[in-house]
């Protein structure tokens, strides 16, 4: 022990401390630097806009880029063309050290696949509900005999029936069969003056009737058809104006033509 503390007094020990110090300093800075060399500290690039970028163009659309990218995920949507970039993750601009991993989304080329839903013996209005809750669009309604007043009586596909729980793609169209009554059985013409288009329509669909034709005399853009209003129809109502289930009623909207009331329609009529 005594031999221990007389080499720790040495000058010898001395000078291989500070050695051993100096050393262990210069392969920390050195470490540091290399580290922040490899890491490219303090550098850093604005993201790409990878948005609608294809698939198959991914890897030479980033190759000068100093980016790397990963597809995540895939979702379909029929707006959007099949196989594209939809999403980023970090979006465009953000900066970012180089060679960072940009996560996309893409829009699928095929929808996915669900259960068709039993619509028979649903009211129209449930069977639309049902529908548009499923991702599903609905078509034609076409009109026949039967006690059960605008009920559901068959579901179809591209003319054919279709079974409830039959996988088909999301976004299909379905057609309607739908009971008018035994006698052709007339309604009232529904006054859709001063509402919105789409307000109309549902109107419309509530009532048995179909979509006629829908006219804008001053829509420039797809927000100026959604603050129209309806301000004439045909055929238009009135207190007695009767109607087969099933017929058309003709829209004409506008954001700046003078709308009048139902109340006030019906009395000019």
């Amino acid at each position: 022990m005594k031999n221990i503390f007389l080499f720790l007094k040495s000058k010898q020990f001395r000078i291989h401390f500070v050695i051993s110090v100096v050393v262990a300093g210069i392969i920390f800075w050195a470490s540091f630097k290399s580290l922040g060399s490899y890491t490219h500290h303090g550098i850093t690039i604005a993201v790409s806009d990878f948005s609608n970028i294809k698939t198959e163009d991914l890897n030479k659309f980033i190759s000068d880029k100093q980016l790397r990218y990963e597809v995540i995920d895939s979702i379909f949507d029929s707006k959007v063309a099949a196989g594209v970039v939809i999403k980023q993750d970090p979006e465009k601009n953000i900066a970012v050290k180089q060679n960072r991993i940009i996560y996309l989304t893409v829009s699928a080329k095929l929808p996915p696949l669900i259960k068709m839903p039993n619509l028979v013996d649903a009211s129209m209005r449930q069977a639309q509900a049902m529908i548009e809750s499923d991702g599903l669009k609905v078509g034609t309604r076409e009109y026949r005999s039967d006690p059960c007043v605008n009920c559901v009586l068959a579901q179809m596909m591209k003319g054919k029936k279709i079974d409830a729980g039959t996988m088909i793609p999301k976004g299909s169209v379905i057609d309607l069969i739908l009971g008018k009554g035994e006698k052709d059985e007339k309604i009232n013409i529904p006054c859709l003056i001063g509402l919105s288009q789409k307000d109309a329509l549902n109107k419309i669909t509530e009532n048995g009737l179909s979509e006629g034709t829908i006219k804008c005399i001053d829509c420039k853009t797809s927000a100026d058809k959604e603050n129209a209003k309806v301000y004439k129809q045909t055929p238009s109502c009135s207190s007695n104006a009767m109607i087969n289930f099933g017929n058309a009623i003709d829209l004409f909207i506008s954001v700046k033509a003078k709308v009048i009331s139902p109340t006030d329609t019906i009395g000019n009529e």
